[in-house]
């Protein structure tokens, strides 16, 4: 985006927020720095420049939500991104803006919610997320994973969206996400009730791009610790594929509380030999992991009284690389946090997750709301 759209969202912005004054308005965000010192692994030079990269990204988001009557509201979301060094785009993000402008921005959500007597609709850009594992998402077909950032926001859709309420613990949405051709466009609904203390949700979506139909069932439930089980099923004219979550945590009563996480994900369209990879596949999207067998443990406890430790292990099963995920969060105040960390690469050095061009990470974020 140019300096002059930037500028443009910039005054529209702050255009339409005094039309809001009248109604009762909400303001919220955060401002975000995140700094990265890459360390290239096969640099065979012992020049500093060499071996390792800089790199950091800021970003500052300012969020609304009007309402405007008494049964409609008015959400918008801006995010304003500054990039320098090395990076070029939010870590793990593979769509790089080959941004020449000083501030890059974007309007990431922006959708009206309307509230019915039976139902409710809410058009324009919004985020979805269908399914209920915590990382994996294999019948989530508007995000992406993210290895480097799996609480990331995740970008808006454009969409309309329904939800009607069936009963006190049932309810039914619907999706609808045009594109330029109608047959390109992606659809669906899912039906979400409980049985028994048992959350059951029954999906189906169609991803018209891909000429894909998905029929998935997700469960969740709480016996001694938490489960889940999410599992879809995709049919197109290339063939018939499963894909299969299953997860688990628990906190353990040690100290302030041991928290541990575990998800097993099965992808019965990716790869059994690594040799057959093909990670342009990644970088545009068509896939977001390439071997069929990963499996993600994280492990988060309290040390102090505003100091949290956090391990996580994410690993392609398939090829035998991970990655580690060392991590100390520290609240300086209420709404101020710094989060330090590293990320390794480790593993078979063909692997999807420490190929050479990998580097270790050493990172330090820092995130203000309001």
């Amino acid at each position: 985006m140019g300096k002059r759209k930037c500028f443009l969202l910039a005054v529209l912005t702050l255009l339409y927020v005094p039309s809001f004054l009248s109604a009762d308005l909400e303001t919220s965000g955060y401002y975000q720095n995140r700094f990265f010192l890459f360390y290239n692994k096969e640099s065979g030079s012992r020049a500093l420049d060499k071996k390792f990269n800089l790199g950091d990204y800021n970003r500052f988001r300012l969020q609304f939500l009007s309402s405007v009557a008494e049964n409609i509201s008015v959400n918008l979301a801006v995010d304003f991104f500054t990039f320098h060094g090395s990076i070029k785009s939010p870590l793990g993000v593979y769509e790089s803006p080959d941004n020449k402008d000083d501030i890059l921005a974007n309007l990431d959500r922006a959708h009206v919610d309307f509230y019915l007597p039976n139902f409710d609709i809410i058009v324009g850009k919004q985020r979805f997320s269908f399914g209920v594992s915590r990382f994996w998402t294999p019948i989530d077909i508007f995000n992406r994973v993210n290895v480097f950032d799996p609480g990331e926001e995740k970008p808006g859709v454009n969409a309309l969206k329904m939800y009607i309420p069936m009963g006190n613990t049932s309810n039914l949405t619907a999706v609808f996400a045009p594109e330029r051709k109608f047959s390109t466009s992606r659809s669906g609904f899912r039906f979400q009730s409980m049985i028994k203390g048992i959350d059951i949700g029954f999906n189906f979506f169609h991803h018209g791009e891909r000429h894909q139909n998905i029929y998935g069932i997700d469960l969740r439930g709480e016996n001694f610790f938490g489960w889940w089980v999410e599992a879809g099923y995709f049919t197109s004219s290339a063939g018939n594929k499963t894909k299969i979550v299953l997860g688990m945590d628990y906190t353990f009563p040690i100290l302030s509380g041991l928290f541990w996480q575990n998800e097993f994900f099965y992808d019965e369209s990716g790869e059994k030999n690594p040799s057959l990879y093909e990670f342009e596949n990644l970088h545009c999207g068509d896939r977001y992991t390439l071997g069929r067998t990963y499996f993600l443990s994280k492990m988060r406890m309290p040390l102090a009284k505003f100091l949290i430790g956090s391990m996580t292990y994410i690993g392609n099963w398939t090829d035998g690389s991970c990655t580690l995920n060392p991590e100390i969060q520290y609240s300086i105040a209420q709404n101020v946090s710094l989060n330090t960390g590293f990320f390794f690469s480790l593993g078979s050095s063909e692997g999807e997750f420490n190929r050479r061009e990998n580097s270790n990470i050493f990172y330090i974020w820092l995130k203000t709301s309001f």
